[in-house]
């Protein structure tokens, strides 16, 4: 009977153990953007491990580090607003209520608190805003195929484009801006890039970073390009090496 209560606990820690991060083997989809002035990188991170357990956010790490999920610093950020340098990392989230609470709020469009920070020896400022107020303002979702492209200092320029469909109709444009900092390359083995997301956050410019849009942008390119097209700041690039494979602690 004893040996069998032992055997029972010894099975119970080894489920426990499955289940909590960094423990065991994960399935982790990974995305580097390089921070510029530094050896450092933000990383985005989705990872599956034992019983079905989920882990998905951004951090900082060295690039002489090999990513794992044991340890890691979770930011407090859904998107970045801006291209990371030594010096600064600008970033945005929403701060939720119940639902209960959130019916009877006044909308509010303005920051409701600023954090800095610091990870891994560089500062993050992160702006909350009211999820409510968030969810008020315009929002718009385009999905087109590109032909061509052209990176600047701070954007990307999508040429020659097909609107595959949009929730919002408006007139068919050839080409579209996005600004750096929240683009996303997805790739696929032997495909180069398969698809590109932007997320354009516009704040107000008169001192007040009031929420004005949310504008998000899913490119699919026509002809096959590279990752090492673009450059490696201002976009999140998707680590060949990690997708499909099964990392340990």
């Amino acid at each position: 009977m004893k040996n069998t209560t032992k055997l029972l606990y010894f099975c119970l820690l080894i489920s426990l153990f499955g289940c909590l991060p960094g423990m065991g083997e994960w399935d982790i989809t990974l995305y580097e953007q390089k921070i510029e002035g530094t050896s450092k990188a933000i990383y985005k991170y989705d990872a599956w491990g034992g019983r079905d357990s989920h882990v998905a956010g951004f951090t900082v790490r060295d690039t002489a580090q090999k990513f794992t999920i044991s340890g890691i610093n979770k930011l407090q950020v859904s998107q970045l607003t801006g291209i990371p340098n030594k010096n600064l990392i600008q970033a945005f989230e929403t701060v939720r209520v119940p639902f209960e609470e959130r019916k009877n709020l006044v909308e509010v469009f303005v920051p409701i608190k600023t954090e800095k920070t610091e990870i891994e020896g560089v500062n993050l400022l992160t702006k909350y805003y009211q999820d409510k107020g968030f969810r008020k303002i315009k929002r718009k979702h385009f999905r087109y195929q590109f032909s061509d492209f052209k990176e600047t200092r701070d954007s990307i320029i999508f040429y020659d484009l097909n609107d595959i469909i949009s929730m919002d109709k408006s007139p068919h444009r050839d080409s579209v801006k996005v600004k750096k900092g929240h683009v996303i390359l997805r790739t696929r083995e032997n495909k180069g890039i398969v698809s590109i997301e932007a997320q354009n956050l516009i704040l107000s410019k008169n001192g007040q970073d009031s929420l004005i849009s949310n504008i998000r942008y899913d490119l699919t390119p026509k002809n096959r390009i590279e990752l090492s097209e673009f450059t490696d700041y201002g976009v999140f690039k998707e680590k060949s090496t990690v997708p499909n494979k099964i990392y340990k602690k």
